[in-house]
């Protein structure tokens, strides 16, 4: 056992060299198009803070260890496009999404257009990082608890109500104070509510009895599982400069053969949303088990964290709705 601890830890140290230390593309190749300021100060801090956040979604996505390890082995050029993180929207209003939106713009992220997500109760929009980093875009959403089924929205709103005015008041501190970048690791990271495992089944079977707002209390079950924690990273094909890996269908068929599971989303090859025409092309697998310890003190795997692929034509720099409602499916459980 402590072999395997001590080869998984080697593997996801490996995975964040190559995430971290690899070439960095150029701005119009990651297809990045904000040219606001950040400090040297801010920079580093936020440098900080993401490679933290990197270093904990490596802990507990085996399977995006595994990709980025196997491709830089093989010499690619491997950089993180994006990283999304889920959130709430409260009985009172208060919104998950604005926080999120707060946080990252403090480092100089410039917010971009809202995502229409088809046939979910969810407001989602993404921001762009400066163009002189080599930081990910982030996609952020939140779901509008109310419009759930009464028993899952009773139960969202339990635990979330009145929990982003304060988080809001602690990043206002935090940002006001120069906290250091751990602290703000923590109000990102550590979920701020911990449901009992019923609970979370309750939430999850609300969906049963309204197949309509299935997808819905899924997201809502990820979410009260895990909050605001990196949801997935994204690997940007682009920029991989592999041999024999000229599309993305390509990309995919390397990792399944390595025993990566994707989530079946249709298209060339079963796997791939989007289209070339569309000018976006994405891919996942499906999110890692991972045990949880619920706030009865229950302990069971659940869906975590997972990765995506991308590649964007014709320097196409956003994202689809029906393609990210493909990818929220990628958490549902199994």
């Amino acid at each position: 056992q402590r072999g395997h601890t001590s080869m998984a830890s080697a593997a996801a140290a490996a995975a964040f060299s190559a995430l971290v230390r690899g070439p960095v593309p150029s701005a119009r190749e990651r297809c990045v198009l904000n040219s606001g300021i950040v400090s040297r100060a801010q920079a580093a801090k936020f440098d900080e803070l993401r490679r933290g956040l990197l270093a904990r979604y490596l802990g507990r996505t085996p399977s995006a260890v595994a990709a980025v390890s196997l491709l830089a082995s093989r010499g690619a050029h491997v950089h993180n496009d994006h990283v999304a993180m889920r959130s709430f929207v409260d009985s009172r209003g208060q919104s998950g999404l604005t926080f999120l939106v707060d946080f990252f713009r403090a480092f100089g992220y410039a917010v971009r257009d809202p995502v229409l997500i088809p046939g979910l109760p969810v407001n989602a929009t993404w921001l762009e990082p400066p163009e002189q980093t080599d930081w990910p875009k982030v996609f952020v959403s939140e779901l509008r608890a109310s419009e759930l089924p009464a028993e899952a929205a009773r139960i969202v709103h339990a635990h979330v109500d009145g929990v982003y005015a304060r988080r809001a008041a602690l990043l206002h501190q935090a940002l006001a104070c120069d906290a250091p970048a751990s602290e703000l690791l923590e109000l990102l990271d550590t979920p701020p509510w911990n449901p009992t495992a019923v609970e979370e089944e309750r939430v999850r079977a609300a969906g049963n009895a309204e197949p309509a707002l299935a997808n819905a209390t899924e997201y809502a079950a990820w979410t009260l599982t895990h909050a605001h924690r990196i949801n997935h990273l994204t690997i940007l094909h682009n920029t991989l400069a592999l041999d024999g890996v000229s599309r993305l269908s390509d990309l995919n068929a390397l990792l399944r053969d390595a025993g990566l599971e994707f989530n079946p989303a249709g298209g060339e090859d079963g796997f791939t949303q989007g289209s070339r025409e569309l000018r976006l092309q994405q891919s996942s697998t499906r999110a890692d088990l991972v045990p949880h310890t619920f706030g009865c003190g229950a302990q069971r795997p659940v869906p975590c964290a997972f990765l995506e692929l991308i590649h964007r034509h014709d320097g196409f720099d956003g994202f689809l709705g029906q393609n990210a409602k493909g990818i929220f499916s990628s958490t549902h459980r199994r």
